[in-house]
């Protein structure tokens, strides 16, 4: 029989030690302690940015003329004209905008203090 890869003549699975190996014993880390105190703050930023992206959809939902503009201004790869439309409907979140022939993309940003700790991306597809 003909096997086109190469096999060693000897197999050593990983839970036996090889003829190589003499008693090294690994010592696993601790994790660090558990602290949620950024855990819980990072949720609640990213309830608001989820309100944020709610009142977003709706302003989009809400006006053919604002979702033309829209369209409009990712086809001709006016990204500033494209986050001024989005920023009309109240959001106050940093946000980046990419787009594709198939739709927009929305990515949200929220922080705690100087520390990046939630991002919502929002795809919506036109094609």
């Amino acid at each position: 029989m003909f096997y086109p890869y190469y096999y060693p003549r000897t197999y050593w699975p990983a839970f036996y030690a090889t003829p190589y190996s003499h008693d090294h014993t690994f010592t696993h880390r601790p994790y660090p302690e558990v602290n949620t105190e950024l855990f819980m703050k990072s949720a609640e930023q990213m309830k608001g940015l989820l309100k944020e992206a709610d009142v977003l959809m709706d302003h989009i939902k809400s006006s053919t003329e604002l979702a033309s503009e829209l369209m409009n201004a990712a086809q001709q790869s006016n990204k500033s004209k494209l986050i001024q439309l989005l920023k009309s409907s109240g959001i106050q979140s940093k946000m980046d905008v990419s787009y594709t022939p198939d739709g927009l993309n929305i990515m949200l940003y929220t922080s705690v203090g100087d520390l990046d700790c939630g991002h919502l991306k929002i795809s919506v597809r036109w094609r």
